[in-house]
């Protein structure tokens, strides 16, 4: 999957479970942001390709590494507001960047909701090993396993069902984020119906992919 991918699977998650109505878009910022952070490995290409080939998609596709990470960071914005601050700091560098949604900075804190975004940083986190799983492979390329119990055991798990560089996930998104903009009174089924029809697709591929 690529980045906007995990994202949008990330947001579609949240927004299916209707978090959104009580927390604001935040909440659904977060997941998004959570939702891509095991990538954290590939920037270990600025060090060299052989630091890239030993710790992409092992340090950060994990288990132990993506649950903490994912949590940390959540709890970090709920502590500090750092998606709204970011979005304000953004308005404030693109003039033309147009939002109605406020970017309110987090007075008041209370555990419930601190768990609420730890557990939603959490399973977004998670979320990418789980489409990383199945995302694999190419016709030039060896599928890529994930060492989900690193660094405890080097076994890798990989389940290819759609190879990379297919678009279809990504046409679904986009239609998806369409429709949410066009009728935002049913953002909550549609983000359903979205994640429905991505499992679908994926099937689909996995079941072409087998015969």
């Amino acid at each position: 999957m690529t980045t906007y991918e995990h994202a949008m699977l990330g947001a579609c998650g949240v927004l299916a479970t209707g978090l959104h109505r009580r927390f604001g878009w935040p909440v659904v910022g977060i997941a998004a942001v959570t939702a891509v952070l095991p990538d954290w490995d590939g920037v270990t290409l600025l060090l060299g390709p052989r630091l890239f080939a030993l710790l992409h998609r092992a340090a950060g596709h994990n288990l132990l590494v993506c649950v903490v990470l994912g949590a940390a960071v959540a709890a970090l914005d709920y502590r500090y507001s750092l998606v709204c601050r970011a979005a304000s700091f953004a308005r404030r560098r693109l003039p033309r960047l147009q939002s109605r949604a406020a970017s309110p900075i987090r007075r008041r804190f209370r555990s419930n909701e601190l768990a609420i975004w730890i557990a939603v940083g959490a399973a977004a986190s998670l979320s990418h090993l789980a489409a990383d799983l199945v995302f694999s492979g190419h016709a030039r390329l060896a599928d890529w396993g994930l060492p989900l119990l690193w660094p405890f055991s080097e076994r890798q798990w990989v389940f290819p069902m759609v190879r990379w560089g297919d678009v279809g996930a990504s046409v679904i998104f986009v239609a998806a984020m369409f429709a949410m903009v066009r009728w935002p009174q049913r953002i909550e089924p549609l983000a359903r119906l979205t994640l429905l029809v991505v499992v679908g697709y994926i099937a689909l591929r996995g079941f072409a992919l087998a015969s």
